[in-house]
């Protein structure tokens, strides 16, 4: 038996309203499905199916990592034409949470697992199979937007019904403990 993982950063109850209104006003302008609030974050690394024996491996891995801490400021949106998806995302991003992610890599390296081949593109998924793409002028008085973050979390992608539920099986621990 597998388990869908990735790692991710998840928003504070604030940040994942704005998110959420940000969202709901795309929606109404582009169609689509909007990302319920329980699921936005952002993805660090996709792990894919992993079996269930290697699971401990990766939560034992989170729990000894620190980190990341800082803030990422949202302050734009994008589209990608593959699935309709509309996001928020931003121009720059903190080089202490990419250094995160690259080093995330390679601790995930030394278990066997492979970093995609194509660059981290920061995002958080706002809409999924949008018509059109969303007018920079929706996200007026939503963005900029600061995402302050301390953690990552191991995240399990559970198969419900006809969709999916978000389980945390670990976390890192904050950088000053």
């Amino acid at each position: 038996m597998n388990q869908r993982l990735f790692f991710a950063l998840w928003p504070d109850p604030g940040v994942r309203a704005r998110l959420a209104e940000l969202g709901e006003r795309a929606r109404q302008c582009c169609g689509g499905r909007r990302t319920t609030d329980d699921k936005l974050h952002l993805t660090l690394a996709f792990l894919g199916d992993v079996p269930t024996p290697r699971v401990d491996e990766l939560v034992a891995l989170t729990q000894r990592l620190s980190g990341p801490e800082g803030t990422w400021t949202l302050d734009r949106l994008g589209h990608f034409p593959r699935g309709g998806i509309v996001w928020a995302g931003s121009e720059a991003m903190p080089d202490g949470l990419l250094r995160f992610q690259a080093e995330l890599w390679v601790s995930l390296a030394t278990l066997g697992y492979t970093p995609p081949r194509r660059e981290f593109r920061p995002h958080v998924t706002l809409l999924r199979q949008a018509r059109r793409r969303a007018p920079e002028a929706i996200a007026t008085g939503s963005l900029p937007l600061a995402w302050p973050y301390r953690r990552a979390a191991l995240v399990h992608s559970v198969i419900e019904g006809t969709g999916r539920r978000y389980v945390t099986l670990a976390q890192t621990h904050a950088p000053d403990q």
